[in-house]
């Protein structure tokens, strides 16, 4: 008889159950309205409450582990040499889109939410620096300028009611932020 190793199906599993609960934590954390709660992930995904909570033990913890994923799927695009306009929309857009994973971000403590700030930039700063190079960002720009960014579309997205056309009014304010960084002409 040959011997099964007992642990390795299981950390198959338990690989596949996180990705799953990433998935689904990332569709919910994009859709409009309240808090995304760990049992509703559960739900979602068809997984036990305590697969779920092994995982993540609460939902900033979750949130924490998918903004790593869009970290990591991030530092791919920017291998593939894509413009930093288009990187920095994209960027911005999923802002815009994943409120609640942004309101959880907001309820870390100050100095969190600074390393997290930088990550991004951290991630952005190739495309930020050959843009530069390239001239067709402003020169006068900073890569700490890019929280100064975040945090102006992040007033503008919770300040004051929503308008009708809450996505046409955020395609607009992006379109108008990043027009103020790049040179006149730049890749659109």
């Amino acid at each position: 008889m040959r011997p099964v190793p007992p642990a390795v199906p299981r950390r198959v599993d338990a690989r596949r159950n996180r990705e799953t609960i990433l998935r689904a934590a990332d569709q919910a954390f994009a859709e409009p309205g309240g808090t995304v709660a760990l049992e509703e992930i559960a739900r979602r995904t068809g997984l036990g409450r305590a697969t779920v909570y092994r995982h993540f033990p609460d939902r900033k913890a979750l949130a924490l582990a998918v903004a790593d994923e869009h970290l990591t799927a991030l530092k791919q695009v920017v291998r593939q040499r894509r413009s930093f306009r288009e990187l920095l929309h994209t960027v911005l857009s999923m802002q815009a889109e994943r409120r609640a994973l942004v309101r959880l971000f907001r309820e870390l403590p100050e100095r969190s939410q600074r390393q997290l700030t930088h990550a991004l930039i951290a991630v952005l700063r190739p495309a930020f620096d050959q843009a530069q190079r390239d001239g067709t960002l402003r020169r006068d720009i900073q890569p700490a300028d890019l929280a100064l960014l975040f945090e102006m579309l992040e007033a503008a997205l919770s300040g004051g009611p929503a308008p009708m056309d809450r996505a046409e009014a955020v395609r607009r304010l992006v379109q108008v932020l990043l027009d103020g960084m790049f040179t006149c002409g730049a890749n659109r």
